[in-house]
């Protein structure tokens, strides 16, 4: 892994993401923060409402939001690849990373379990109606898993493996 994080390190796009790091890094922090808001916030409404809250909403009403949550995760997506190339020894061989990236495969597999499975039938519930015990479980697993990404992902600067790794 060391000899991934010093290629990657020494390569031209992170070269320049180190040299602008003044501006980037900050700029880059806040726009991981709105993404990860959009997420929690689209399809932790979703959830919530799968669990059994919200009731009054129509289950059709909260997936709705589910496009802001899909655009969040991109801006995380693009913003999380800047922070790697640009101080891969902060992250590659950080087990704070590797939990985060653990919880996103599972909050992924999740998301595609639901839309596969349980999407059709419980879309179609509307104001009042409760969802099946087996939704609940899907939407809880949900719920964990965008929590473990947030906790993981906040414990990076804090959980270092090597003190000296630049953080």
């Amino acid at each position: 892994m060391e000899a991934f994080v010093e290629w990657l390190r020494a390569t031209p796009l992170s070269v320049t993401l180190q040299d602008e790091v003044a501006w980037l890094w900050p700029l880059c922090e806040s726009l991981h923060f709105i993404g990860l808001s959009l997420v929690i916030g689209a399809a932790g409404l979703l959830d919530l409402r799968l669990l059994g809250f919200m009731k009054a909403v129509p289950v059709w009403t909260a997936k709705r939001f589910i496009h802001w949550a899909i655009a969040g995760f991109v801006l995380n997506l693009a913003t999380g690849l800047v922070f790697l190339v640009s101080q891969p020894q902060q992250y590659a061989m950080n087990p704070s990373m590797w939990f985060k990236m653990l919880f996103l495969l599972l909050a992924g597999a999740n998301a595609l379990v639901f839309e596969t499975v349980f999407s059709r039938r419980v879309v179609v519930l509307g104001a009042g109606e409760d969802t099946p015990v087996s939704v609940k479980v899907v939407a809880a697993v949900s719920l964990v898993s965008w929590f473990a990404v947030l906790y993981f992902g906040r414990m990076i600067p804090y959980l270092v493996p090597d003190p000296t790794s630049g953080v």
